[in-house]
């Protein structure tokens, strides 16, 4: 006990030196002139008289320091999306109308016949959204006249088609007439190229 009142008074003498004028104001507990917290021979801090729980230091009462923020676990990255499907045009084929067709006709011949039938094989083996078949005229005749012709081939074609097999939904036709030439209609060669039938197979493939 004897032991124990000197090391009080020690201590309180110490506290009173002038080396702990700088002390933080404010603080829970007695540091010396570098502002390092003083303990006693056992280790232990000593408090001020301004101690509290709410100035407690994880160095002297780590029991009742506020304990540290725990790091936010890391967010999983976002999975990468696959890339979307795009809409491509898996095939496509043109029938020449002079070989497919008689002049003045939407009736297949054979020629035309042979080459859609080489398509529908392919067909098989293609994994397609839709198919669409154009007719085209050179300018020859009347506007009216030359849609409706270039319709009733595409019509013929799809008609083909869908007899061997293609399901006759996804096949879509259009006339387009004289107005979408690829030729000079100025010629005859040009005014033979002109006059065709275009199939155009469309589908999904990733990107």
């Amino acid at each position: 006990m004897r032991f124990m009142r000197i090391l009080q008074v020690i201590a309180l003498a110490v506290l009173a030196s002038p080396a702990f004028a700088q002390s933080v104001a404010n603080d829970g507990y007695a540091r010396d002139a570098s502002t390092v917290v003083v303990k006693n021979p056992f280790g232990l801090c000593w408090r001020s008289g301004q101690w509290s729980e709410g100035k407690a230091i994880a160095e002297c009462d780590p029991e009742f320091a506020p304990k540290p923020a725990k790091a936010e676990a890391a967010r999983p990255a976002a999975p990468i999306p696959e890339p979307a499907p795009v809409r491509a045009r898996l095939q496509a084929i043109t029938l020449g109308a002079d070989a497919s067709f008689d002049i003045g006709k939407a009736d297949l011949k054979s020629d035309g016949q042979a080459k859609l039938g080489q398509l529908v094989a392919k067909l098989k083996d293609v994994n397609f959204d839709a198919i669409t078949v154009i007719g085209h005229t050179d300018n020859v005749g009347t506007d009216a006249a030359n849609q409706k012709l270039s319709l009733r081939r595409a019509n013929a074609v799809k008609q083909y088609l869908a007899t061997h097999g293609i399901d006759a939904a996804k096949i879509k036709t259009n006339g387009r007439g004289k107005t979408s030439p690829v030729a000079d209609n100025k010629t005859a060669q040009g005014r033979a190229r002109n006059r065709r039938v275009e199939v155009v197979i469309t589908g999904t493939r990733s990107s």
